[in-house]
């Protein structure tokens, strides 16, 4: 696997919900998580891409990039990449913007 396909369904206050693409290089033999190709995208590709990046956890404790990740509710931080396509969608609640969600409905 040298690259990822990534699917996330976005949300702006001003243009609404939609669907953006984007397609992240791996390096062979290493490990990656969902929030390092979080990371890369808003760094590299699209740094309007609204996601929870909380420096002082990245270990799965505070719960607060949580995110769908294929369908199932996980930490981006410590969910490990396995395929080569990834879904993500906001976890729930109500979505303030693309991946960050308030508190609940």
């Amino acid at each position: 696997m040298d690259h990822i396909a990534i699917t996330v369904h976005r949300y702006n206050p001003e243009k609404g919900a939609y669907i953006e693409k984007y397609e992240v290089p791996l390096e062979k033999d290493r490990v990656y998580s969902v929030l390092n190709v979080l990371d890369y995208i808003a760094r590299r590709i699209d740094p309007t891409l609204a996601y929870f990046d909380h420096a002082a956890c990245r270990q799965g404790a505070c719960k607060k990039c949580l995110v769908k990740i294929d369908g199932k509710v996980s930490p981006a931080c410590t969910e490990r990449i396995g395929t080569d396509e990834l879904e993500l969608e906001p976890c729930g609640g109500a979505v303030i913007k693309d991946l960050i969600c308030g508190p609940g409905e």
